[in-house]
């Protein structure tokens, strides 16, 4: 078991579970972003029937003691049927109605952006990673979204990802 702690050690729990010491894999899921003019529009993968409350976007800090994450920015109530569903612009007053940490200055190359979403009664949040510097070398359509990895997905593409999305195969018996 102390193996275990070990190759754990700097693991977010909530990012892997760990069953008898062994690791089961967490599903991983892109978040794909696009510039509509000077604001960064963010597509978040959601399940049908999941409405999102609210976003940040954070860093990740660390020093010789700890790791941490400090908010540039954060809101909630989103106003739009758009950004209810996973598809928002960042600091933007357009899509939610309360900013509770305003942005100052310009994004980071690199940050994680975080959802709260709300799914039958139930709480729940989900994150990604944007990577800014995708954008540069990104060719996006309209409607097409880049992921951190440099991948191009349209907004479905991006939800089919979710597991809630998928369609459950049937066999013949």
């Amino acid at each position: 078991m102390r193996r275990c702690a070990r190759v754990l050690a700097g693991v977010a729990p909530a990012v892997m579970l760990l069953t008898s010491c062994h690791l089961t894999p967490p599903t991983i899921m892109y978040a794909g972003f696009r510039m509509d003019g000077s604001e960064l529009v963010v597509a978040m993968p959601v399940c049908r029937d999941e409405t999102i409350t609210g976003a940040a976007v954070y860093v990740r800090t660390e020093d010789e003691k700890k790791i941490s994450f400090e908010t540039l920015w954060s809101a909630r109530e989103p106003r739009t049927a758009e950004a209810r569903t996973g598809v928002f612009r960042v600091n933007s007053p357009r899509d939610f109605a309360t900013v509770t940490e305003q942005l100052s200055g310009a994004l980071p190359d690199e940050f994680y952006v975080e959802t709260r979403q709300e799914r039958k009664g139930e709480a729940g949040s989900a994150s990604g990673y944007v990577d800014l510097a995708e954008l540069k070398s990104a060719d996006l359509a309209d409607g097409e979204f880049v992921t951190h990895e440099g991948k191009i997905m349209t907004r479905a593409e991006i939800n089919a990802q979710h597991p809630c999305n998928q369609r459950k195969k049937t066999t013949a018996p």
